[in-house]
């Protein structure tokens, strides 16, 4: 039996793959990756952000999260993330079942 992890990585792989005939990046040397384990997004009047948050501690009555970063989109970079985020989360979901989002999760509030 494959594992879990073994199957994420050849589907990256094979996604890898498709956009890399179409196009070639080149990362700079200020790239860096972000984990997050829950995010906020918000938006003004000219952008989206989205607030990358791991850790969460307890502080008296209230949690406290970290944020490792925040991503800022234009309008249409934003609506393409959807678009991209949305049949990448269709195909896993076909592939491995859905994705459950807790109810904690989808709760959680921010002061940022």
């Amino acid at each position: 039996m494959e594992s879990r992890s073994n199957k994420s990585e050849e589907f990256a792989t094979t996604e890898k793959e498709k956009v890399m005939d179409k196009f070639t990046v080149a990362r700079t040397p200020l790239f860096s990756k972000k984990y997050a384990t829950n995010v906020l997004v918000a938006h003004t009047d000219s952008d989206f952000r989205i607030e990358l948050f791991n850790e969460k501690f307890k502080v008296e009555d209230k949690w406290v999260y970290h944020s490792d970063g925040s991503v800022i989109l234009t309008f249409e970079a934003a609506k393409k993330l959807l678009m991209d985020l949305n049949e990448c989360i269709q195909n896993y979901e076909e592939k491995n079942g859905e994705i459950k989002v807790s109810k904690e999760r989808k709760e959680a509030e921010f002061m940022v």
